[in-house]
């Protein structure tokens, strides 16, 4: 199994509008699909920054590099691209995708 996070940096100031976005958008979308499973939203408890906040989105991924592969080009970009035209560069983001070695 893979697990794919994606970690947000959100500025104070768009905290609220960024957790809409994650509410209305992301969410719907990413729980639509037939590649991820099991979504979660966390928050990050380290500290990310001066007036920023960590949050994190985490899925479960059952198939292979393949499946998370189509679920970028079919969603993840689209997400991607809203994202970063709705808050600019006041929410920076990064992905990893993690390959489960033993539970």
């Amino acid at each position: 199994m893979i697990i794919y996070n994606t970690t947000f940096h959100v500025e104070e100031s768009q905290l609220q509008a960024f957790l809409c976005f994650v509410k209305d958008e992301y969410f719907p979308a990413v729980g639509n699909g037939a590649y991820l499973n099991n979504v979660r939203l966390v928050r990050l408890l380290g500290d990310v920054g001066e007036g920023l906040y960590g949050y994190a989105i985490m899925a479960d991924c059952e198939g292979e590099a393949a499946a998370l592969k189509k679920w970028r080009e079919e969603t993840g970009n689209r997400l991607l691209a809203k994202l970063q035209a709705q808050f600019g560069t006041a929410v920076l983001t990064f992905s990893t995708a993690m390959r489960v070695v033993k539970e």
